[in-house]
């Protein structure tokens, strides 16, 4: 959850600051909550809970493994491409800040 907070943030930021192409023919000069509501009636909000609820179900087998007592750590879903983790105190560290961040997001 604390991932998700921290793109919200962000995302509540940069929609008031920077417009991408294409964004404004569909749903105007709006802003922020104002954009919910316009999406809302649009019907975007209805797409966006249908295809991110399919794409939760590929977070089911993470879950399962979690509940029955596997290694898994919660949240380490083994994408790792810089290699951060090789160094276990650096990996704690990022882990930490991690949590941090997430807790202020929320």
């Amino acid at each position: 959850h604390g991932r998700v907070c921290m793109l919200a943030a962000t995302g509540m930021i940069v929609q008031d600051v920077v417009q991408f192409p294409g964004v404004g023919k569909t749903f105007g000069a709006a802003k922020m909550t104002e954009l919910h509501d316009v999406a809302v009636k649009m019907g975007a909000m209805q797409q966006l809970l249908v295809w991110l609820g399919f794409i939760e179900i590929f977070g089911l087998v993470a879950i399962i493994q979690t509940l029955q007592g596997g290694e898994r750590q919660p949240g380490d879903f083994g994408f790792d491409p810089l290699n951060c983790g090789a160094n276990p105190d650096t990996l704690a560290r990022r882990q930490l800040v991690e949590l941090k961040n997430g807790r202020l997001a929320m």
